[in-house]
C-alpha cells in the first residue's frame, strides 16, 4: 500500500513515503548527497553503485522506522544518467504527458524494485527530472486543461522553459540561470558577502537593465552601479537575481500571448513571479504554489509505477 518516491538530483536526494492509494506524503527525507558528490568520489560504475546503493539505504532507513525490505522504489532525475545508477536514453519528443512516452527499467536493489525513469531530449536539449514533474503536475482534473496549450516556466539551477500542445511535451529550452548566480556571488567580481534581505526595487532595476541593455552589461551595472552610488551594496544580490532572471523571460517576449504557468519551488517564486510582472505585465500566468509542486513529483512517480 506504500512506495518510495526518490527524486535525486545533482546535489539533493529528496526521500518521500508514499501512500499508493492517495498519493499522500507519510515522511519525507532530504540529504546533500546529489548525484554529482558520489559520482566524484566513486566514479567507477561498480562503486558508484555499490555507494549509491548504501546512501539510498541510508536514506530509507532515516525516511521512517522498520519500512518493509521489498517496499518499492520509484527513482528519477540524474540517479538515470551516466553519473548516476544506470544510464537510460533519453526519451525523443514529442511525450505523452501521462508519462507513456518516457523510458524506465525496473532493478532489484536489496530486495527492491527500482523503477529508473528517463530523461527527455530535443534536438539540442536534455532534462532529466523535470519531466516527472510535468506528469504530476498535469495529472490533476484542475490543471489538464492547461496542458492544450500553455508555457511552463520550471525555475532552478537549469532552469526549463516547456512547450506544451495538446496534451504533449513538444519542445523545451534550458537556461543556466541558476548556476550562473551561484559562480557570479561567489567567483566574480560581483560576489558580495553579505546576505541582505530581498530588495524588490533593486531586483526590478536589474530586470529592466537587462531589457535594455542586454544580459552582459546589465551584469557589469551590478557593480557600476554600487561603485557610483546609484545601488546600495545591499541590493547588489537582488540587482543580478534582477538581471539574470529577466534576460531568461525576456526570450518569451515573442510569444506573449500564450498562457504561461510558473511552477517554482519556495525559493524562486516571489522573484520569477516579479519578473513575469515587470517583463510580460498583459500575459496569463497560471502560479502553482510550491507545494503543489513537490507533490507534483510524487503524483507522477505514482503514474509512472502504473505503466507495465
Amino acid at each position: 500500500m506504500h512506495f518510495i518516491s526518490c527524486d535525486w538530483g545533482t546535489t539533493r536526494m529528496r526521500l518521500r513515503l508514499v501512500d499508493s492509494s492517495s498519493g499522500g506524503i507519510v515522511a519525507a527525507h532530504s540529504t546533500d548527497d546529489g548525484i554529482r558528490q558520489i559520482a566524484s568520489v566513486s566514479p567507477a560504475g561498480k562503486a558508484r553503485r555499490e555507494r549509491l546503493g548504501e546512501t539510498l539505504e541510508r536514506g530509507i532507513a532515516a525516511l521512517a522506522p522498520d519500512l518493509p525490505s521489498d517496499l518499492p522504489v520509484v527513482m528519477s532525475g540524474m540517479a538515470s544518467s551516466n553519473l548516476g545508477w544506470e544510464e537510460l536514453p533519453y526519451a525523443a519528443l514529442p511525450a505523452a504527458v501521462d508519462g507513456a512516452s518516457l523510458h524506465f527499467v525496473d532493478l532489484l536493489h536489496a530486495k527492491r524494485r527500482v523503477r529508473l525513469i528517463s530523461g527527455l531530449r530535443s534536438e539540442t536539449d536534455v532534462m532529466r527530472g523535470e519531466e516527472t514533474e510535468l506528469i504530476g503536475l498535469f495529472s490533476t482534473p484542475g490543471r489538464r486543461p492547461l496542458s492544450e496549450n500553455c508555457t511552463v516556466i520550471l525555475p532552478g539551477s537549469h532552469s526549463k522553459h516547456v512547450r506544451l500542445i495538446a496534451g504533449r511535451i513538444t519542445n523545451f529550452t534550458t537556461f543556466l540561470t541558476g548556476e550562473l548566480f551561484e559562480l557570479l556571488t561567489r567567483q566574480s567580481t560581483l560576489s558580495n558577502a553579505a546576505e541582505p534581505e530581498f530588495d524588490p526595487e533593486a531586483f526590478a532595476a536589474g530586470v529592466a537593465a537587462s531589457r535594455t541593455l542586454g544580459l552582459s552589461a546589465a551584469l557589469f551595472q551590478t557593480r557600476a552601479r554600487v561603485v557610483l552610488g546609484s545601488l546600495p551594496a545591499s541590493g547588489s544580490r537582488a540587482f543580478l537575481s534582477g538581471a539574470l532572471i529577466g534576460a531568461e523571460l525576456s526570450t518569451l517576449c515573442g510569444d506573449a500571448a500564450r498562457p504561461l504557468v510558473l511552477a517554482a519551488g519556495a525559493d524562486l517564486a516571489r522573484e520569477y513571479a516579479l519578473a513575469l510582472r515587470e517583463v510580460l505585465p498583459d500575459s496569463r500566468v497560471t502560479e502553482v504554489t510550491p507545494a503543489e509542486l513537490a507533490a507534483a513529483v510524487v503524483a507522477g512517480h505514482k503514474l509512472v509505477l502504473k505503466h507495465p
